[in-house]
């Protein structure tokens, strides 16, 4: 059994265990009270890894991005610049789908205190920050006190400096740094796995209590939040493939190209298996192969246009499943932090890069760990979504900058001409 198949399992046992409790014992839940603490337990591993692992991982991937643009030439420099600024898009795409969706489907909230009893738990504050005070608050005083109290865009903004600042030492400096930051980022997936590894057991005590007291709302609540994510990731699937429509190839020709590594992406949920599949159809877009060797790599591990699409609408759905609503200024902070946290995800397996993409987004957002626990028991269906999504938009991405960068088409080569005496 996969470990997504027995958290699913997990989550909908602890669905059913806790609604018999709730319609046999009425409200008294003493059974699912008594094994709150093994839930919280779960929950507070899960989060000590959180600030390590993705300081870590931001540190050692700008780092490395920008060793790589700086040594690589003018093509990779502006496939970074393009991937930026379709990250961004991708952000300011899924927070607007989002709030739209919710607008026409409002989310019915449900009460945090039922879930968790936590108090580390973060909650909407009356009077939101504004804008500005937003942007100050983005370079940290003092980046360890940051880290101690988990304020992660601060702290992520601080990792961003540190890597592009380790990229401008001597090559021999640069490597050890970045070989220390990874192996950190490394052994922080060790402990991140362990944790998963006891998910279904703290996703079913946690599912129970919460619906053990609140019923068949959460299974509900759980529902729409998975439709509504689905629905935004299928809002930036038609924007990934709108990219590739205007890049300058035909449109015919793009969707039939697009087509083979989609269909893989569904079937797979990894972008990195779809890596000679998108070779495939760049080369049936006569991309040249040099260029392809270049920029496709560096597509599928750095420019995750789904995750970041996907990550801040999950925040903000389930945010308002928490009956929290973000104001604007945590909003653009997530949109950032979104773009800047999808560069430190580089090749994570399974639900290390659900938590990893997505819970400093959740943290900028006010938007409880628990929606993100629930989210990873729940993930199926926006994760085949989140990975098309994303080849689409490698192979759209690399179509536009073979534009920009006016790179000549392949030519097949010609049949030899015979000749006669």
């Amino acid at each position: 059994m996969t470990r997504t198949t027995s958290i699913l399992l997990a989550l909908v046992a602890g669905l059913l265990a806790g609604i018999a409790l709730r319609v046999f014992a009425g409200h008294d839940t003493a059974i699912a009270g008594f094994l709150q603490p093994i839930g919280e337990l779960w929950l507070n591993a899960l989060r000590m890894t959180l600030v390590p692992l993705v300081f870590c991982l931001m540190t050692a991937g700008v780092a490395g991005l920008a060793d790589t643009a700086a040594g690589s030439g003018k093509q990779v420099a502006i496939a970074v610049a393009i991937f930026l600024t379709l990250l961004l898009a991708a952000s300011v795409i899924g927070a607007g789908a989002a709030e739209a969706l919710m607008t026409v489907w409002p989310v019915k909230p449900i009460d945090l205190a039922l879930v968790s009893h936590s108090a580390a738990t973060p909650t909407a504050t009356a009077t939101p920050p504004n804008f500005a005070k937003v942007l100050v608050s983005l370079i940290p005083l003092n980046p360890i006190a940051a880290a101690a109290e988990a304020a992660m865009a601060p702290l992520i903004v601080f990792a961003a400096i540190f890597g592009v600042a380790i990229s401008k030492l001597p090559s021999a400096s640069c490597r050890v740094l970045i070989d220390f930051f990874k192996a950190s980022a490394d052994a922080m997936l060790i402990i991140v796995n362990w944790v998963l590894g006891a998910a279904p057991i703290g996703i079913f005590v946690l599912t129970l209590e919460a619906a053990a007291n609140i019923g068949v709302g959460l299974a509900l609540g759980l529902v729409q939040y998975v439709l509504l994510l689905s629905m935004v990731l299928g809002i930036g699937l038609t924007a990934a493939t709108l990219i590739g429509l205007c890049s300058g190839v035909p449109p015919r020709r793009f969707l039939r190209a697009a087509l083979g590594p989609q269909a893989l992406a569904a079937s797979t949920q990894s972008s990195m298996a779809c890596l000679p599949s998108l070779v495939q159809a760049a080369a049936a877009l006569d991309l040249p192969r040099p260029f392809v060797a270049t920029i496709m790599p560096l597509a599928v591990t750095t420019f995750r246009f789904g995750n970041v699409l996907g990550g801040v609408a999950a925040g903000l759905i389930g945010a308002h499943l928490f009956g929290i609503h973000p104001g604007a200024g945590p909003i653009v902070l997530a949109i950032v932090i979104g773009v800047l946290t999808n560069v430190g995800v580089i090749g994570l397996p399974g639900q290390a890069v659900l938590f990893a993409a997505y819970g400093p987004i959740f943290t900028a957002l006010g938007t409880p760990i628990e929606a993100l626990t629930l989210l990873i028991a729940v993930f199926t269906l926006p994760d085949i979504l989140d990975t098309t999504c994303n080849v689409t938009a490698d192979l759209a991405a690399t179509t536009l900058i073979a534009r920009v960068a006016r790179v000549e088409p392949e030519k097949a080569p010609q049949a030899a001409v015979p000749e006669f005496s």
